[in-house]
């Protein structure tokens, strides 16, 4: 899976390990939907904090860290970089609409309207923003799960008047909470 960018097709390919559970240091189940290693990374996902990430990752550590290669060098060196990407999912006291400007808001409620037949139409906003190099050639625009870019939307499977939102962000959960959260705080009176 390109989490974090491409996967270079290697010989040996690299392991998957799909569905499995790690115990926290405080005896708790974490719950891990997939560890993926790859010649030049290791890619960990898990249903819960960035903080069990970073204890499932040591315990791989741990786990190597009496085997070596034949040249005696260690089997997994040492992390050149980490990447996050956190999803959250969170009801608010905002709709998703008043991140259009007014003027646009209005005029695209006029036009979905006219083109509508249903009477109780919504403006549903997805907010998907990427940050990109004043230099470099724009690519595909960013999208909903692209682990490089931020996102709100309205979370699968729920009516848009209970205002549950999905978010998914390049950041480790707690920063992408703090964000939510003053997002929340700026918006909650709009």
């Amino acid at each position: 899976m390109e989490t974090f960018g491409n996967v270079p097709q290697t010989f040996p390919p690299g392991v998957i390990f799909d569905h499995g559970v790690g115990i926290s240091l405080e005896k708790e189940i974490i719950p891990i939907r997939f560890l993926h290693f790859e010649p030049q990374r290791i890619v960990i996902d898990v249903a819960g904090k960035s903080f069990d990430v970073d204890e499932i990752f040591h315990k791989i550590i741990r786990a190597f860290d009496e085997i070596h290669a034949p040249d005696g060098s260690p089997v997994i060196g040492k992390p050149e970089r980490v990447l996050n990407y956190s999803e959250i999912s969170a009801q608010f006291s905002f709709s998703l609409d008043v991140l259009v400007a007014p003027p646009l808001r209005k005029l695209l409620r006029k036009t979905i309207a006219a083109s509508d037949n249903e009477k109780d139409s919504l403006l549903i906003p997805s907010l998907s923003l990427g940050s990109f190099s004043s230099t470099q050639k724009f690519g595909n625009p960013p999208g909903i799960n692209d682990s490089h870019s931020f996102t709100l939307t309205v979370r699968a499977g729920t009516q848009p008047r209970e205002r549950i939102y999905f978010s998914g962000a390049p950041l480790n959960s707690e920063a992408h909470l703090t964000c939510l959260n003053e997002l929340e705080d700026n918006l909650r009176s709009v």
